[in-house]
């Protein structure tokens, strides 16, 4: 990692106060932060899959929210990918841009990012630091998958969004809405943690379930952008039309038709699992669900698309749900 750029402590001070102990440690990693590069070995019959997040300030988080709450919303947000996948975690990079080095500011960033590390099984593997206009957290999260024994692929062993069938029952896991409905108390108070604010800041990435499901479902994603709207990435990969019957989704707001309600389906910052399984798979869902201590919810079903393009249809008992947005959009 190289320097935010203050004169004070120092790159190489800035590495071993923060970043350079207090981690997870990762079996499979060979050389980690204090080299030009880490050296993972993959263990055997096991494939490597990465993901990188990237928040900015006052646009992802409030700049002026304490350092720890950020650094935990940040890992978090990016280890929920892994969940998505059903892989098993396995380190993280991070990337830090900053307008300044306060020493207040890093104890605190770093101690929220231990916690968070800790509580994912994510051993911090290196990264980078440099000086900016603004906060810039980009964090790399890398696990296993199972390679097939027949063919050397993830095949069946990961969980993808391409490979969704008709027929197959929808699900969620948790409960719809928390962090979206939580981010005006955020906006309002970005000191503030406790209650519905907590769901914004400590998201909690489904990773025992997404590795529970592998080989159960069919396909799944994290909802990070909002239901109604991530749904739409499963029925185009998967060329299908998904029926979400919305009064059957765990909701944050109870009050059906409600704007807080509608806020639930399309706002974004669940990081609950939205997968698709085969209707057989029913007990084994509850099963794991039960395993992981997280509620799972049937929400609707894949069907062979309608129309030309494959299309998330949202229904009210029974009836079109016709909504003037379906989710958060990055441009």
């Amino acid at each position: 990692m190289s320097p935010a750029g203050n004169p004070g402590e120092g790159e190489f001070g800035l590495i071993r106060r923060h970043f350079a102990s207090g981690y997870p440690r990762s079996r499979d990693t060979w050389l980690g932060i204090g080299d030009d590069a880490a050296v993972i070995i993959p263990p055997a019959g096991m494939t490597l899959v990465q993901s990188l997040d990237t928040q900015v300030a006052d646009v992802h988080f409030p700049a002026s929210a304490p350092a720890w709450l950020i650094a935990q919303r940040a890992l978090r947000c990016a280890a929920s990918d892994l969940a998505a996948m059903g892989a098993s975690p396995q380190g993280f990079y991070l990337g830090l841009t900053l307008p300044h080095n306060q020493p207040e500011w890093m104890s605190g960033f770093a101690s929220g990012l231990r916690a968070a590390a800790h509580e994912c099984g994510l051993a911090l593997l290196g990264g980078d630091t440099t000086r900016g206009p603004v906060c810039v957290i980009s964090v790399m999260v890398q696990g296993w998958l199972p390679l097939d024994s027949s063919t050397n692929e993830p095949g069946v062993q990961g969980l993808f969004r391409h490979t969704a069938n008709a027929g197959d029952d929808i699900w969620v896991s948790g409960c719809i809405g928390m962090g979206a409905l939580a981010l005006p108390i955020v906006l309002n108070d970005p000191a503030c943690s406790e209650g519905l604010a907590g769901h914004y800041y400590f998201p909690q990435p489904r990773l025992a379930l997404g590795v529970g499901l592998r080989g159960i479902a069919s396909a799944a994603m994290d909802i990070s952008d909002g239901l109604l709207q991530d749904a739409g990435h499963i029925a185009r990969a998967s060329a299908l039309d998904l029926t979400i019957h919305t009064e059957q989704v765990p909701t944050a707001s109870t009050d059906l038709g409600s704007s807080a309600w509608q806020t639930c389906l399309t706002g974004g910052d669940d990081y609950e699992l939205l997968f698709c399984a085969p209707d057989s798979q029913r007990e084994a869902i509850a099963a794991i669900a039960r395993d992981c201590m997280v509620t799972c919810t049937r929400i609707g079903v894949c069907s062979k698309p309608a129309a030309a393009e494959p299309r998330v249809l949202a229904q009210l008992n029974g009836q079109p749900l016709d909504l003037s947005e379906q989710g958060y959009q990055h441009f």
